[in-house]
């Protein structure tokens, strides 16, 4: 048996000698959540409501673990009993705007951390959690004062300057982002996204040198990150560096072969380079992993670069995988190449992908 559930043997015999000894069910409560026992410590937290339903720190807890383990109904009704039970107390308002956010009512979490705010106008946390809320409503100005305001607070607060420079980058102020952001890596030297988008703020500035600098140290923190080498790719294109940027172009796409970004630089390398070979054995090697639209538009973009031979078998390597999603069947077949079927169902839906409109209607 290990220490930890011995612990555990010894905390549980202490609460059934004295259930309502609070300081007994506050350990054994915690030591069920740090292993990840969340069942177990609401069961305890259900259990002890008769002995503690007025003590402001075991509420705290209760709705803590209610909320960890996704109850977030009853989560916030006790979080919502505590603020009534004590106003004047952050903790309960705190957490309440941390749920509300986490279920998407971004207003509903504005009105909790505005009473933390209320309480404590210099709280550095709210005032974060307060920009997150309206970033998440797509108001970047908004946000970014919050952020500046956390930062003011406290000047060493590393996840309110990353989001301060993402808030500048979304309103394409690059030069305080990069301010903010070697801020948030002057406190964590480990702080690789903050490293990665450093870089494209200064990609945007078009200090490319500098850009390559930080998302290689972003490439150091992160390894498996394909983001910082579609980055990557991007700056090399703009240098004039196509081979590089080809190069960092399929590294992004071996990394996460499901995400348009990966793509989109495999694209735009290929694309410079004219090199519509390498496209089409990328996009043939991972098409179990291109959506739809993906897939139509890597087709058109080999048809652009005038490789009509490639776009052509891999349109008919999408109807061997049975890919018909309404791009895909957008796309008809050069004449030359498509193939003859007979009279079959499954060669009707074919038909109708291959544009052969006359069979088509007959079909219907």
């Amino acid at each position: 048996m290990s220490a930890g559930e011995t612990s555990i043997k010894a905390l549980k015999h202490r609460c059934a000698d004295a259930p309502q000894d609070l300081d007994n069910t506050l350990n054994l409560i915690e030591r069920y959540c740090s292993l990840g026992k969340f069942k177990d410590a609401l069961e305890l937290c259900r259990a002890a409501m008769q002995y503690h339903s007025r003590a402001y720190s075991f509420l705290l807890v209760f709705a803590n673990v209610l909320f960890r383990h996704g109850d977030l109904k009853e989560a916030r009704l006790v979080f919502e009993r505590l603020a009534s039970l004590r106003p004047d107390r952050i903790e309960a308002w705190n957490n309440l705007g941390v749920l509300e956010f986490s279920a998407g009512d971004f207003d509903a979490a504005c009105k909790a951390f505005d009473n933390v705010l209320r309480i404590d106008s210099k709280n550095a946390g709210a005032l974060c959690n307060l920009g997150n809320c309206h970033a998440g409503k797509g108001d970047a100005s908004v946000a970014a004062a919050y952020f500046e305001r956390a930062v003011d607070a406290r000047g060493d607060f590393v996840d309110a300057w990353y989001n301060l420079g993402n808030a500048c980058i979304t309103l394409r102020r690059f030069g305080e982002a990069k301010a903010a952001f070697e801020s948030a890596v002057r406190y964590d030297e480990g702080f690789g996204s903050a490293y990665k988008n450093w870089g494209v703020a200064c990609k945007e500035l078009g200090e490319y040198d500098e850009a390559l600098e930080h998302f290689e140290k972003a490439a150091s923190l992160n390894r498996d990150d394909a983001g910082v080498h579609a980055n990557m790719s991007g700056v090399y294109t703009r240098m004039g560096h196509h081979g590089k940027a080809l190069e960092c172009a399929k590294r992004a796409v071996r990394l996460a072969p499901g995400e348009p970004l990966s793509w989109d630089a495999l694209r735009e390398a290929a694309m410079a380079l004219g090199d519509g070979q390498q496209y089409y054995r990328a996009v043939s090697a991972f098409i179990g992993s291109i959506n739809d639209d993906g897939l139509a538009r890597s087709i058109s973009d080999l048809r652009g670069m005038g490789f009509e031979q490639e776009a052509e078998e891999l349109l008919k390597y999408a109807v061997r995988l049975n890919r018909k999603g309404a791009s895909v069947d957008a796309l008809p077949f050069a004449e030359s190449v498509a193939p003859e079927f007979g009279a079959s169902e499954m060669d009707r839906q074919l038909y109708k992908l291959f544009g052969k409109k006359e069979y088509a209607e007959c079909a219907d």
